[in-house]
């Protein structure tokens, strides 16, 4: 049933999964440039990041870390979406 709390929980968890998937390639570029030395540039934007990320590792690279970000939004997305179906059951709003 729709409105049960495993069906919520396996959702969210779901939703975890599909967030890191599509986040955690930019996450990774992004944590590699800001992480760069300020003195000696190692990529000169994005897209060269991008490009030596790949050369260097290979396309599954862009998923290195994978686990600790599904841990984190994993958590995150069950207590949001269990928490809104409660507030909207018990204010008497249909549920989502």
């Amino acid at each position: 049933e729709r409105k049960d709390v495993r069906t919520v929980f396996f959702s969210s968890i779901m939703s975890g999964l599909a967030m890191t998937i599509t986040v955690s390639p930019f996450d990774n570029i992004r944590t590699k440039l800001m992480n760069q030395p300020t003195d000696a540039k190692l990529y000169n934007g994005f897209m060269d990041c991008l490009a030596k990320t790949v050369s260097e590792g290979g396309v599954t690279s862009l998923w290195r870390g994978f686990v600790p970000i599904w841990a984190r939004f994993a958590p995150t997305a069950t207590i949001q979406l269990l928490t809104i179906e409660t507030l909207y059951a018990s204010l008497g709003y249909a549920q989502i």
